[in-house]
C-alpha cells in the first residue's frame, strides 16, 4: 500500500489480489464472498450475507479523479502544514488559513489523516438536486420518500481560487451549508443553516434548524449531529461519512491496506437529473433494499474514531481515501458505526459517480449514498444529482445564509 500511495507501483486489481480468482464483472453474492473478504469493511460484508450483490467494477487513473489544479496546489504547498490539537490546519505557521490543496499527502497520524478530509474537499460548492431519502424495509420494501434540497460552498481551502485559498473577509469561516426538505407537505420547510468555523479549538459550530409548523428557528446544539435525518437511519453526523465537529473525538490509524469501495465512475447514470427517476439498467437485490453498484480497489487509512463525550456510537471506523487517489467529494469510502457495546450497527457508503468537465478538467460527483442499519436491516437510501464546482452551484458567500434557510423553507 504505501508503494501505491508514493508512486512506486500501480495499483492492483481485485484480478491481481485474488490471484485471477475475481474478475472485473464479476458478481460477488454470499455464495463467493470469502474470496473477497479481507477486502471488505466488517458491515458490507454482512450486507452480503444479507444479499446485497457487489459488481467487480472499474478504477480510474488519479489524473482523471480530481482537477489537475488540485494536485498542483498540494505539490506547492507540501510539508508547509501545521496542525494543532483540534485538528485545526495552518499554513506555515498558526494563525495563517491553509490556502488549498491536500495537507498531508502521506499522514502520520489519525488527526491528519482525518484533517485532509476536512481541509482537502476539492469541492468549492456543491448541490445535492433533485434529491430524495428512500426508506426501505427488513423485506426490501420502499414504503417513504423525502425530498431534500442541500447547497453548499466553502470559503477557506478553495480550489479554484487560488494563491490564498479564502474569499476576502471571511477568513474565520470553512464552509456554510443549506439543507430543506421539500417533501412530503407535513415536513415542507424543516431544515438546517450550518457554519463550520476555520478555527474549531475556538470557534465550535453555529448552526440554526428551522421550523414551519411554528414559524420559528431554534439554535441547534452539539447534541443535534446525533439526530436521525428526517427519521432515517442517517444522523446528521453521518453526511459525507463524518460531518460531526473533529474536537469531539479522537482518532488514529489502525491500517493502510487496499479495500473494495464503490468505483469512482458509474456505468451508466444512475438517475435521471430532471425526474430523479432510477434507470432502468439499475438492478436492486433483496426487493429495493441494495442497487447493485460496482465496486474498485482503493488504497485506504482505516481510521478508528473514538467519542470523548457521551455518544449513541462507541466508535466509528473510517476508510478514509488514500492519496492520490482521492475523491471530490466523499473521502471517506465506508463509514462503519458501532454501538455502544461495539457491536457493528450501521454503514456508510457512497453510491458510485459520474463525470463532466470544468476548464478541460474532471470534476466528478455521484448519485448519494446508502446508510444500512445491519441489526435491523432497514435501509436509508440518499438519491441525489451531486454536481460541485459548476457555475450554476457556484454561490457567493451572501447566497448561502439564515435568510435562504428561511427563503427556501417558506
Amino acid at each position: 500500500v504505501d508503494d501505491v500511495i508514493k508512486g512506486k507501483v500501480k495499483l492492483p486489481t481485485i484480478e491481481d489480489l485474488t490471484s485471477g480468482k475475481v474478475k472485473e464483472g464479476d458478481l460477488i453474492a454470499k455464495d463467493n464472498v470469502d474470496l473477497v473478504k479481507e477486502y471488505l469493511a466488517v458491515p458490507i460484508y454482512m450486507s452480503v450475507m444479507d444479499g446485497m450483490v457487489m459488481s467487480m467494477g472499474k478504477q480510474l487513473p488519479p489524473d482523471q479523479l480530481y482537477p489537475k489544479t488540485f494536485a498542483e496546489i498540494t505539490k506547492r504547498n507540501e510539508g508547509k502544514a501545521i496542525i494543532d490539537e483540534s485538528g485545526t490546519v495552518w499554513y506555515e505557521k498558526v494563525g495563517v488559513n491553509w490556502p488549498g490543496g491536500l495537507p498531508f499527502p502521506e499522514p502520520k497520524s489519525g488527526l491528519e489523516v482525518m484533517a485532509n478530509v476536512k481541509f482537502g474537499w476539492v469541492a468549492d460548492s456543491l448541490r445535492n438536486y433533485p434529491s430524495y431519502i428512500r426508506f426501505v424495509d427488513k423485506k426490501g420494501r420502499a414504503y417513504k420518500k423525502v425530498n431534500n434540497d442541500q447547497r453548499f460552498v466553502k470559503l477557506s481551502t478553495r480550489v479554484m481560487l487560488s494563491p490564498l485559498g479564502t474569499y476576502p473577509g471571511h477568513e474565520k469561516i470553512l464552509w456554510k451549508r443549506v439543507s430543506v426538505l421539500t417533501y412530503p407537505l407535513k415536513l415542507k420547510g424543516v431544515g438546517q443553516y450550518s457554519i463550520r468555523h476555520y478555527d474549531e479549538g475556538k470557534h465550535y459550530d453555529t448552526g440554526f434548524a428551522y421550523l414551519p409548523a411554528f414559524k420559528r428557528t431554534v439554535r441547534v446544539s452539539s447534541t443535534t449531529w446525533q439526530d436521525n435525518m428526517a427519521g432515517s437511519d442517517c444522523t446528521h453526523g453521518d453526511g459525507m461519512g463524518f460531518m460531526e465537529p473533529f474536537s469531539d473525538w479522537t482518532f488514529k490509524i489502525l491500517a493502510k491496506k487496499f479495500i473494495l469501495l464503490p468505483e469512482p465512475k458509474s456505468p451508466f447514470p444512475y438517475i435521471d437529473k430532471e425526474t430523479g427517476d432510477f434507470s432502468e439498467k439499475l438492478d436492486f437485490d433483496v426487493g429495493q433494499k441494495f442497487p447493485r453498484l460496482g465496486y474498485a480497489v482503493w488504497p485506504v487509512y482505516v481510521v478508528e474514531g473514538i467519542p470523548k463525550i457521551k455518544h449513541i456510537y462507541g466508535k466509528r471506523v473510517l476508510n478514509v481515501i488514500a492519496w492520490p487517489y482521492w475523491h471530490v467529494i466523499t473521502p471517506i469510502g465506508i463509514g462503519e458505526m458501532y454501538d455502544r457495546q461495539m457491536k457493528p450497527w450501521k454503514f456508510y457508503s457512497g453510491n458510485g459517480g459520474m463525470y463532466y468537465h470544468v476548464n478541460g478538467e474532471p470534476h466528478t460527483s455521484g448519485y448519494g449514498t446508502l446508510v444500512y442499519d445491519v441489526q435491523s436491516q432497514h435501509m436509508t437510501q440518499f438519491w441525489s444529482y451531486q454536481v460541485a464546482n459548476l457555475a450554476e452551484v457556484d454561490w457567493e458567500p451572501s447566497q448561502i445564509t439564515f435568510k435562504t434557510l428561511l427563503q427556501m423553507g417558506r
